[in-house]
């Protein structure tokens, strides 16, 4: 699925989030504390948005890798984004060593990741003591602006798919993703499931998405 929208994916996701994406995504960076010098790691990549935001923040002298499963997505990143190395890989199976990242970041993945406690068991695995996770992910919507955003995301988000892309199904999916996702108090609670300390959230965009922080101890 994400192999045959790969080629518009950024150009979507601008759209379908009247160009609120760009702004979560660098809060997301923001929030990964990465200092020059430092590693990070971004999980379900997709052609590298988050990524190279992090790369701006290691500087020259620091590491960042994009991981994805889906090689057209890698493929993708690697034409778009400099100096950052793009594997393709498992979010439940990383190929990196234990203690590699001072910090590892998913935008919109761990909702697409059918064992999210394994891929947050790893997640924690790969990072150093003290190292800091940080996940954007859709969120639920209340009052009043929820039956709002429930219909924009029925109706809209299907039809912008058909004429870009020239099929529905992939942005379908999304639909009925978001949907199902649960609420931040859940994911807190996999996060701290998964070993994750000092687990906290931050709305954004009047709670249309959330970001997740969570800590490996030290020692």
């Amino acid at each position: 699925m994400f192999s045959g929208i790969a080629h518009r994916y950024d150009l979507l996701n601008l759209l379908l989030s009247l160009g609120q994406d760009r702004r979560w995504r660098r809060r997301a960076a923001q929030l990964t504390r990465l200092r020059p010098g430092q590693s990070g790691l971004d999980i379900c990549t997709g052609t590298g948005a988050l990524a190279a935001r992090l790369r701006a923040r290691v500087g020259p002298q620091g590491r960042v890798v994009g991981l994805d499963l889906t090689e057209a997505m890698v493929a993708g990143a690697r034409r778009r984004v400099a100096q950052v190395e793009f594997v393709v890989g498992d979010a439940v199976h990383l190929p990196f060593a234990d203690d590699s990242f001072d910090a590892a970041s998913m935008a919109f993945g761990l909702r697409n990741i059918a064992d999210h406690q394994a891929a947050l068991a790893e997640m924690l695995r790969v990072l150093k003591p003290g190292g800091r996770a940080v996940i954007l992910e859709f969120s639920t919507v209340s009052r009043p602006l929820g039956p709002w955003y429930s219909l924009y995301n029925r109706t809209v988000i299907p039809v912008v798919a058909r004429l870009l892309l020239g099929r529905a199904g992939a942005y379908q999916y999304l639909t009925e993703s978001i949907a199902a996702f649960p609420a931040p108090m859940v994911v807190s609670r996999w996060l701290r499931d998964a070993g994750f300390e000092g687990v906290r959230y931050h709305r954004l965009s009047l709670g249309i998405v959330a970001i997740h922080i969570g800590f490996k101890a030290h020692g």
